[in-house]
């Protein structure tokens, strides 16, 4: 088993990802439909094999478990008849909590140490982002009634996803650390794509910002993971 997807599977992704994005900008329900749910189960699928030929460890059965509620969110947000944002919201929160411990667990297994200096200088441009952002969507929420009771659980989200961020950023030195890095921080990108989309100022391209970044991002998680693990079982650890 290939521990970097092989080019075909990586094609088919990206095709699944187009096709899902013209499905959803032209509205081509069956397209959108099917596709969508596709993008996190073939991710599945290839992480789910790969680890039946070399075995499995602990921080990928939180990624696995990660990447069904994502699925499960990619499924609630597509769905237009009928406002599902909060319970989508709520399985992409326990997704990025699947994820941080994953990448937790992670740092345990490769044995590295987070020191207390580089925890707080890393979380410097976290925390700014989080707050700057949080105080550019504040004044929507209040302005409008109907979104006040999604304040908190955006608040909560916002600090979660930012504290994903936190310890992709944790997992220096060990393999994959720049692709998980990078994967977190274009997760980021779409969700607060989401947010200025949803609760600030709708803009053209969104669609396209949102799902070309957020599959980028799981895909990159997905392959800095998988490393890991690829070392780790030819290292016999």
């Amino acid at each position: 088993m290939h521990i970097k997807p092989t080019r075909t599977f990586s094609l088919t992704f990206v095709a699944v990802t187009l096709l899902e994005i013209l499905g959803d900008g032209f509205d081509m329900r069956v397209l959108h439909y099917g596709c969508k749910p596709l993008i996190m189960a073939l991710l599945m699928l290839y992480v789910w094999q790969f680890c039946q030929a070399v075995g499995f460890v602990a921080y990928i059965r939180w990624l696995l478990a990660g990447m069904a509620f994502a699925m499960l969110g990619d499924i609630l947000l597509m769905i237009r008849e009928v406002d599902l944002f909060a319970l989508g919201l709520g399985a992409f929160l326990i997704m990025q909590l699947c994820y941080s411990i994953a990448f937790w667990k992670s740092i345990r297994a490769g044995r590295q140490t987070i020191t207390g200096r580089w925890l707080m200088r890393s979380a410097i441009p976290f925390v700014l982002y989080l707050v700057i952002f949080l105080l550019l969507l504040h004044p929507a929420f209040v302005e409008n009634p109907a979104l006040e009771p999604l304040w908190w659980p955006v608040v909560v989200y916002a600090i979660c996803l930012n504290g994903m961020g936190l310890l992709a950023v944790q997992r220096q030195g060990l393999p994959g650390y720049n692709q998980v890095v990078t994967g977190a921080l274009l997760f980021i990108l779409s969700d607060s794509a989401i947010a200025v989309n949803k609760f600030l100022s709708p803009f053209a391209g969104s669609t396209w910002l949102v799902m070309t970044t957020y599959a980028a991002a799981q895909y990159l998680i997905m392959v800095g993971m998988i490393q890991q693990v690829g070392k780790e079982m030819r290292n016999g650890l």
